[in-house]
């Protein structure tokens, strides 16, 4: 190896300006960073950021809400099936033929079993 040329290289690198920071490098990154122009977030991630809780209670007050008119609705409908089937019955018992239709299941037994007993065929 010739050393003669290292040499040469040690003695340019030794004349060589040593780099310096300047006192002032942390404020000029800092400006740098702020005049970058960043993203603007969308109106959805806006909400999201910012409004989480109040979209959680929302929906939850939506669904409770739902299921309050829906199960009014339904017991609602529930009472008036209940009210037909009263009107229906108080109909059938005011009806003359009601004591017929009381013995009904009777008429029908004595029916079906003297059809075996007389062995007669419809």
């Amino acid at each position: 190896m010739n050393s003669e040329e290292h040499d040469d290289l040690w003695h340019l690198l030794g004349k060589a300006r040593q780099p310096t920071v300047s006192p002032f490098f942390s404020r000029n990154v800092m400006r740098e960073v702020r005049n970058l122009r960043q993203e603007q977030p969308g109106f959805f991630a806006w909400i999201r950021r910012h409004w989480q809780l109040t979209a959680i209670g929302t929906c939850a007050a939506l669904m409770l809400a739902g299921t309050f008119l829906k199960s009014s609705t339904s017991e609602r409908a529930v009472v008036d099936e209940q009210q037909q089937l009263l009107v229906m019955a108080v109909t059938v018992s005011e009806s003359p033929d009601y004591h017929v239709i009381a013995h009904l299941d009777e008429l029908l037994d004595s029916e079906e079993s003297s059809i075996w007993l007389d062995g007669n065929t419809y």
